[in-house]
C-alpha cells in the first residue's frame, strides 16, 4: 500500500510528463480519487467528532476505510473498472447522506457539490453513454433531497457552530470545483489528443491518395508511358524543344482484323519497341497522346537533328516485326516533327504529319508553307459567321439538366451557348468557339450568356450554371458586367460560377479576389473537368471549389475501366474529406448512374438524363 502511495504521488509531482502517456494517465485519475480524497475524509471525520457530529463523522470514515479497501484490492488484482465504479457511487451517494444528516440544504448544501463529481467523471470516463444515468441518479437524489428537507430543517440539532460551517462550507466548494477542473481539464486533454490524431490520419491519407491520384492522371493506363497530361505540363515547363508526333498507319485496320484485345497489344509492344529506340540518344521523353498516337519530345529544340534521329528510329520500326499471338505484324510509322512557341507544337506537328500522309512520305518538319489554306478559309468564314450572330442575336442559350443522385430531381441546370447560323441551324461551341478565341470575340461571347442566363433564371427558381474561362475572371469588363447582375437581379444564392480547371492558372491573386467577391453574394463555385490537364487538389483549396465536375473523359469509362473508377473513388473521396460536392458529367447510360451512386458521386449530368435544350421544364 505505501508503495502504491509513493508511485502515484511521484505521478502527480510528474504530472505535465504523464499527459505524455495517455494510457498511465488515465489510471492515475482513477486512484488519486480515492488515494487523496480518503486520507482527507479522515480529517473532516476528526473535525465532526471534535464538534460533537458523531452521526457525521460515520460517513467520512465510512468513505475511508472503503477507499482503503479499494486500494488494497486494486494492489492485488489491478482491476481499475472495480475501483472506477465504487468510487463513483461512493462519491455520487455519500455528500447526500451526509447532507441530509446535518440538516439539509439549510445547513449543508455546499457538500451535495461532491456528488457532481460522478456524472462530470462519466463522462471524461464512460464509453457507452453512461454518463447521463450518472447525472438521472444524481438528479433523483436531489428530488429526494428537496421532498425530505422540510422534515430535516425541522428534527436537524446541528452542533456544528456558525463559523465551522462556513470554514467547512469554503473548504469543501475549493476542493469539490478544483477536482472537478481537474478532471475536466484531463477530459479535454484526452478528446483534443484523439482528435490530433485523427487529423494527422486523415492527412496522411489524403496526401497518400493525392499521390496515387497524380500517378493515375500522368500515366497511360495501357503502356504505362506518360501520357496527354503529362505531355501539357512539360510544354509549359519547357523552353526550346522540339516535338514529333508519331502515328501508326493504318492501325484500324488492325482492330478491325484481330479485334480490339490484340490492337491493344500491338500498343504494349510497339511502345517497348520505341522506348528501346530511343535508349541511345539522350534527352528524349516519350509520352502515349491517345489511340495509336504517340510523341517524343527532345530538350534540343534543334529540328533537324530529331528529325535524323526519328528517321533512324522509324527505319528501325519498320524492319521489326511485333510478334503477338503467334502473329508477326510489321508497321509503318508516318511523323510530324515541329519547333515552333510551345502553345502550337501539337498542332503544328499534327499538320506536319498530315502533310507527310499527303506527300506519301514518312516525316516531314513543319513550315509556315505547310499551314493548311482550308483551316484558314475555315477561320475567315466562322469569324464572319460569329460576327453577324452577334449582331443579329443569333446566340442563344441550351440547358442541361444536372441531377441529385439521391432524390433523381432536376433542380440545377448549365447554361450553354449555340449559335444559330443564318439558314437557322443549331451550330455547337465545338464549330466555333476556338476561333472565338484567336480572334477575340471569345469575351463579346462570354458577356451574352451572362445577361442572358440572368434574364432566364429571374422567372424561375432553378439553380444555374455560368462557364467562366481564367480569362473571363481577369477581364476587368466581364467581372464588372458579373457585379452588376448580381446586384441587379438578386439571383447569387442560386448561381453557380463554373471554372474550366483544365486551364492553367498563374495569377492566384486575382482568381482569388474574385471568387471572394462572388462568394460574398451568395454564389458557389464549381471546377469543371476536373481529371484533366492541371488536375490537383492545391487548386481545390485556393479556388474555394463547392462543387467538383468530374471531367466526361473519365466518366464515359467508368463501367469497364478500372483506372477510371479508381480515380473517380480517390476524388469522391478527397471531396467528402472537403466538404465537396461531386459531379459525374456525361452520363449516358443507366449503368454509368448507378455506378456514380455506388461511388458516392452527389450529382449526374449527361444524355441519360437529357441533351441540351432551348428551353427550361
Amino acid at each position: 500500500m505505501i508503495k502504491l502511495y509513493k508511485k502515484y504521488l511521484q505521478n502527480f509531482s510528474q504530472l505535465d510528463k504523464l499527459y505524455a502517456d495517455s494510457k498511465r494517465l488515465h489510471e492515475f485519475s482513477i486512484v488519486i480519487v480515492p488515494m487523496l480524497i480518503g486520507p482527507i475524509s479522515t480529517v473532516w471525520a476528526v473535525i465532526y467528532l471534535y464538534f460533537g457530529a458523531y452521526d457525521a463523522a460515520l460517513v467520512p470514515f465510512l468513505y475511508t476505510l472503503i477507499s482503503l479497501l479499494n486500494l488494497w484490492h486494486y494492489a492485488k488484482t489491478s482491476n481499475l473498472l472495480a475501483i472506477k465504479k465504487t468510487q463513483m457511487t461512493l462519491v455520487l451517494i455519500l455528500p447526500f447522506i451526509l447532507m441530509w444528516i446535518l440538516g439539509g440544504f439549510a445547513n449543508s448544501s455546499y457538500i451535495m457539490v461532491w456528488a457532481f463529481f460522478a456524472p462530470i467523471a462519466a463522462i471524461v470516463h464512460e464509453t457507452k453513454g453512461e454518463a447521463k444515468y450518472w447525472l438521472l441518479s444524481f438528479l433523483l437524489l436531489m428530488a429526494i433531497s428537496v421532498l425530505i428537507d422540510p422534515w430535516l430543517i425541522q428534527h436537524s440539532k446541528s452542533p456544528m457552530p456558525k463559523t465551522a460551517q462556513e470554514i467547512f462550507y469554503f473548504l469543501n466548494i475549493s476542493a469539490s470545483l478544483t477536482g472537478i477542473y481537474y478532471l475536466l481539464k484531463f477530459f479535454v486533454y484526452n478528446k483534443d489528443k484523439g482528435f490530433t490524431k485523427q487529423l494527422k490520419e486523415k492527412n496522411l491519407e489524403l496526401i497518400e491518395s493525392n499521390k496515387k491520384l497524380q500517378t493515375m492522371l500522368y500515366t497511360d493506363s495501357l503502356t504505362q508511358l506518360k501520357n496527354r497530361r503529362a505531355l501539357i505540363e512539360e510544354k509549359c515547363k519547357s523552353k526550346g524543344i522540339s516535338l514529333a508526333l508519331l502515328n501508326i498507319d493504318r492501325f484500324s485496320q488492325i482492330n478491325d482484323l484481330y479485334g480490339e484485345n490484340f490492337g491493344d497489344k500491338v500498343l504494349i509492344q510497339f511502345s517497348i519497341l520505341l522506348q528501346n529506340c530511343l535508349q541511345q540518344f539522350n534527352g528524349y521523353d516519350l509520352y502515349r497522346l491517345g489511340s495509336d498516337e504517340f510523341v517524343i519530345i527532345s530538350k534540343n529544340s534543334n529540328a533537324k537533328e530529331l528529325s535524323r534521329n526519328i528517321t533512324h528510329i522509324l527505319d528501325k520500326i519498320s524492319q521489326t516485326a511485333i510478334e503477338i499471338d503467334d502473329q508477326e505484324i510489321l508497321l509503318n510509322i508516318t511523323a510530324g516533327i515541329s519547333n515552333e512557341i510551345k502553345q502550337q507544337l501539337l498542332p503544328s506537328a499534327n499538320m506536319a504529319l498530315k502533310a507527310a500522309r499527303r506527300e506519301g512520305v514518312n516525316l516531314e518538319i513543319y513550315s509556315n508553307s505547310l499551314s493548311l489554306n482550308d483551316e484558314y478559309e475555315n477561320n475567315i468564314y466562322w469569324i464572319k459567321e460569329i460576327k453577324e450572330a452577334i449582331k443579329d442575336d443569333r446566340i442563344i442559350l441550351f440547358y442541361q439538366p444536372i441531377i441529385d443522385n439521391k432524390k433523381s430531381e432536376a433542380k440545377k441546370f448549365e447554361t450553354l451557348i449555340r449559335l444559330i447560323d443564318k439558314d437557322g441551324n443549331i451550330v455547337t461551341p465545338y464549330h466555333f468557339l476556338e476561333i472565338a478565341k484567336k480572334s477575340k470575340l471569345y469575351k463579346e461571347l462570354t458577356k451574352i450568356v451572362i445577361k442572358k442566363s440572368f434574364e432566364t433564371f429571374k422567372k424561375n427558381d432553378y439553380e444555374f450554371s455560368i462557364n467562366l474561362t481564367i480569362d473571363d475572371i481577369l477581364d476587368h469588363k466581364i467581372t464588372e458586367m458579373i457585379f452588376e447582375m448580381l446586384q441587379k437581379y438578386q439571383l447569387s444564392d442560386r448561381l453557380i460560377f463554373e471554372i474550366v480547371e483544365s486551364e492553367s492558372i498563374e495569377n492566384f491573386k486575382a482568381v482569388g479576389e474574385f471568387i471572394k467577391h462572388v462568394k460574398a453574394y451568395g454564389c458557389r463555385i464549381a471546377i469543371d473537368d476536373f481529371g484533366t490537364g492541371y488536375s490537383n487538389f492545391e487548386h481545390l483549396m485556393k479556388l474555394q471549389a463547392d462543387f467538383i465536375k468530374i471531367d466526361g473523359s473519365i466518366i464515359k469509362e467508368i463501367t469497364h475501366n478500372k483506372r477510371s473508377e479508381l480515380i473517380t473513388s480517390v476524388i469522391v473521396a478527397f471531396a467528402k474529406g472537403m466538404n465537396i460536392e461531386t459531379i459525374g458529367e456525361y452520363v449516358e447510360n443507366e449503368a454509368i448512374h448507378n455506378k456514380l451512386i455506388d461511388l458516392g458521386v452527389n450529382k449526374s449530368q449527361g444524355y441519360y438524363f437529357g441533351e441540351p435544350k432551348p428551353n427550361l421544364p
